[in-house]
């Protein structure tokens, strides 16, 4: 018996452009647009900006680190425009100096850790959460009820405007309403996103009528194959995790860092490797579910590849099955829609080889109701 294929799979470069249009996410003429048959949210480093730094900002900070500099924003942009070098090429040369200086790549990831986790630590200097928040963090599902009511107050007062936030309350939604995803794919190192999950589920159990246990945890992260062992939805870390470390080197987490994908070298390993991990992962899922991206922003040339590809089996077998051209792309891409006129149009058409377009947002603040509108959950879900 063949596959049964989503009905709102299809090749995406359509006979007639005029009828190709994006996503207004947050509007009411798309609301459920995207609320039938199975979906993946893919998530980058823009999820949690404002909490950890964007995949600029880390690299930035590295190099500045690494070879004691003091480049502004504006001024590494343009170094990293006149070079031509990828964001991975940049951080590779921190880590050839590294080992140059008789370090060992353990004590490169463990520089990355101190800057992926430097703004959250500096939030919390001074309070008296300091010397618990990296504890909470590491252990969301059993750390004691008053220490989660305090950071969630800590972490919602704080980073308010932080995507990670609104994301975490919109799975949650999502799964108390039966529209969980079918899993979610994230490029990060950090492992905020399921983190928040769990302290925010735990916060509204307690907050809400006893008896009080624990509430139910809908979602579980998968950090290397092995770690498929359970009927929730998967939290797939396809580039590895970096767990912030307590003071206590004995109280070190278990993560994913042994399997980061942050230098050049390992983006150059994974992309001239047939079926790694990262790869079948995201093929799979982009052929059979339809993809919500957010926090990217689609220049990853693994990403592009791999959309490319299966565009192209998805287009190979609806021209077999005689069902015709789709005239706009399944794949959603959430990103800001830009004054520009012909700014929105360039990216409306740009990605349609990949089998995506836009879905407009105002700003990243919108994010948790948009992905509730076009899912088209209950209100107050």
């Amino acid at each position: 018996m063949g596959r049964a294929w989503p009905p709102t799979l299809g090749p995406t470069i359509a006979p007639d452009m005029k009828s190709l249009v994006a996503v207004d996410a947050a509007t009411e003429k798309f609301r459920g647009c995207a609320g039938s048959g199975r979906w993946t949210l893919c998530v980058g480093a823009g999820l949690s900006r404002g909490i950890a730094p964007t995949w600029f900002d880390l690299t930035l900070r590295i190099i500045n680190e690494v070879f004691s500099a003091s480049y502004s924003a504006e001024q590494f942009d343009k170094l990293v425009a006149d070079t031509g070098w990828s964001l991975d090429a940049w951080i590779q040369a921190g880590a050839n100096d590294y080992k140059l200086r008789g370090k060992t790549d353990e004590e490169f990831t463990d520089l990355i850790e101190s800057i992926l986790y430097a703004d959250l630590r500096k939030a919390a200097s001074g309070l008296p959460l300091e010397r618990y928040l990296i504890q909470v963090l590491n252990d969301a599902r059993t750390t004691p009820r008053a220490r989660v009511l305090e950071v969630c107050e800590f972490l919602e007062s704080r980073f308010s405007q932080a995507s990670v936030l609104g994301v975490a309350r919109f799975l949650i939604a999502a799964a108390k309403a039966g529209k969980a995803p079918y899993s979610v794919i994230t490029f990060n190192a950090d492992t905020l996103l399921e983190t928040l999950i769990d302290l925010l589920l735990r916060r509204d159990h307690y907050l809400g009528p006893g008896p009080y246990g624990h509430p139910d945890y809908f979602y579980k992260p998968v950090r290397r194959p092995q770690d498929i062992s359970s009927e929730k939805t998967f939290v797939f870390h396809c580039h590895g995790t970096i767990m912030p470390r307590s003071a206590n080197a004995n109280e070190g987490p278990s993560d994913g860092r042994d399997r980061l994908v942050f230098l050049e070298r390992e983006y150059l390993r994974i992309a001239s490797t047939s079926a790694s991990w990262p790869e079948t992962l995201f093929q799979f899922h982009s052929q059979t579910t339809r993809m919500l991206f957010v926090g990217l922003s689609m220049s990853d040339a693994n990403i592009r590849r791999w959309m490319s590809s299966a565009n192209d089996s998805v287009a190979r077998d609806y021209e077999l099955l005689g069902k015709g051209q789709r005239v706009n792309p399944q794949h959603l891409w959430f990103t800001r829609k830009p004054m520009d006129e012909s700014l929105a149009r360039l990216r409306l058409v740009s990605l349609l080889h990949l089998g995506i377009r836009p879905a407009w947002i105002d700003d990243w603040p919108q994010i948790e109701h948009a992905l509730s509108n076009v899912l088209g959950l209950p209100s107050g879900a």
